[in-house]
């Protein structure tokens, strides 16, 4: 798709490097508030994550350089969204379920609902509804390019008799394997949610619940940014690639330019976001008063 998923891959790495610089800095004085069982369990769900997050940059920089057509390049995001999310699920079975010969147990309810962040997780399905329907309308107005792949070029009939192609264009070529990946990265995201849910609680004490519940938030935060990646990083590549395409024809629907221009304008949103959720697989969250309290 020409240079732009490596171009967007770029500028997120750029801005999620200053998100993630300054979102770690805020959050040092947190670390400090917290009790010693806390941050140990913090620091070990941490350490899978950044292993996730190093794997994931590997597959990905090897899904990127494995096609000339450069499909490889944009199907690195959701790969190193997937890998991300193995990496929160591997963290979760690494939490230490109560131990002992007498155990005692709460009868409650937990839902998905009562960890995720609303705001984030808002954010992701908006993402990813976008993703949904910019897929939905390259393909339809995809065609084949000069090589005969489908779906990789975008056909214009310009009055009277000529016509125009312009390429590469995020038809069938591109949408379909990326939506595969998509989908199968948001199924893995539901089911570490529901390991999130369902795992023991660490203790029945107060403060062992209250440190099980923050633990349980951050991993259920963990995974809606992962989730963002997985749908963001591709969003934008898709957004940066359509409208360069049609911004570049001389002649087509009158629709074509205006959103060309749309499209270019939400892109640093689009990237902006994104860095969004890579702060939160990689920033632990500040604790609230009464989470920080002994």
């Amino acid at each position: 798709m020409g240079g732009f998923p490596i171009i967007v891959t770029v500028l997120y790495l750029v801005v999620s490097a200053v998100a993630v610089t300054v979102s770690w800095w805020r959050a040092r004085s947190a670390r400090h508030a917290l009790d010693g069982v806390h941050q140990e369990a913090v620091r070990r769900t941490t350490r899978w994550r950044w292993t996730g997050v190093i794997v994931g940059m590997a597959l990905g920089a090897g899904t990127a350089a494995s096609d000339p057509l450069e499909l490889g390049a944009l199907l690195a995001a959701p790969v190193f969204g997937l890998s991300v999310l193995v990496s929160v699920l591997v963290s979760e079975s690494r939490v230490a379920p109560p131990r002992g010969a007498t155990r005692s147990a709460a009868v409650e309810v937990r839902t998905v609902g009562d960890y995720l962040p609303r705001r984030l997780s808002g954010a992701v399905a908006v993402a990813a509804a976008g993703l949904a329907a910019l897929l939905a309308v390259t393909t339809a107005s995809g065609g084949p390019d000069d090589f005969g792949n489908p779906g990789r070029a975008l056909k214009l009939h310009c009055p009277p008799t000529t016509s125009e192609g312009h390429g590469p264009w995020p038809g069938s070529f591109y949408s379909i394997p990326l939506a595969v990946l998509v989908l199968l990265g948001l199924v893995t995201a539901y089911v570490v949610l529901r390991s999130i849910v369902r795992r023991p609680r660490l203790g029945s004490t107060a403060d062992l619940i209250r440190v099980d519940d923050l633990l349980r938030r951050r991993a259920a935060r963990a995974v809606a940014g992962a989730g963002g990646i997985l749908v963001g990083l591709p969003l934008a590549g898709v957004c940066a690639t359509a409208a360069w395409t049609l911004l570049a024809t001389a002649c087509g629907p009158a629709w074509g330019k205006p959103v060309g221009w749309f499209l270019l304008a939400v892109l640093p949103a689009v990237i902006a976001f994104t860095a969004w959720c890579t702060t939160a697989v990689l920033v632990p969250e500040k604790p609230a008063a009464h989470e920080a309290a002994a």
